[in-house]
């Protein structure tokens, strides 16, 4: 999950304080596989929205990785990623 989150923390710095949906993510990175990637990216989502890493946008549901695969919400990270 390293990887998936230093992904994640680049697409942090590309988009700098903008919303984004969460799997273009996986997209990037997996461009023929990426809807496999959906498990490990909802759980990447609630750990750093437990950590006050990243903040949503949109109306979540009970289920978030539900909200991911229907891009009922997006991400932005607080604060600037680190290098």
């Amino acid at each position: 999950m390293d990887i998936l989150k230093t992904a994640l923390m680049e697409m942090c710095r590309k988009k700098k304080k903008s919303f984004f949906y969460p799997d273009l993510i996986i997209q990037e990175m997996y461009p023929e596989d990426w809807t496999h990637f959906y498990p490990e990216l909802a759980l990447l989502i609630a750990s750093l929205l437990q950590g006050s890493t990243i903040e949503l946008e949109g109306q979540p549901s009970e289920d978030l990785f539900k909200d991911i695969v229907n891009r009922t919400i997006k991400i932005r990270c607080l604060g600037k990623p680190k290098s």
